[in-house]
């Protein structure tokens, strides 16, 4: 039973890691969807190790500890996620902007000598 439950922490330390490394590949609604789900399995950890007198006790906080961790990761990952999302929305903002300001005819600042502007 003991090594079921060493394999247990362990597959779940890979999971988690593996989870938060693929964060930054995901779109942000996934990012938080993995940031929820892992908020709610520490969750139903604390709940498993205070309903069942059989579970090991070091199990338990082994596997919140990884949970915790991991959501500081993936917390981190979200929020790099978020700025680097903004950054380029305001970029193409400006982008379209400046766009814009070419096409409605501004552009001419500096008229060629064909534009019958006098020297």
């Amino acid at each position: 039973m003991t090594a079921l439950m060493i394999f247990i922490a362990i597959a779940a330390t890979a999971g988690v890691f593996v989870l938060t490394q693929i964060m930054h590949k995901l779109k942000l609604r996934a990012q938080f969807a993995i940031l929820l789900c892992l908020g709610i399995s520490i969750g139903f950890i604390f709940f498993v190790m205070v309903q069942r007198a059989s579970f090991p006790m070091w199990l338990g906080i082994t596997l919140i500890t990884v949970v915790l961790v991991a959501s500081l990761f993936g917390t981190r990952i979200f929020m790099r996620s978020l700025a680097q999302e903004e950054r380029e929305e305001e970029e193409r903002v400006r982008n379209e902007e400046s766009g814009t300001l070419f096409d409605s005819g501004l552009s001419d600042v500096n008229p060629s000598p064909r534009s019958g502007s006098p020297r």
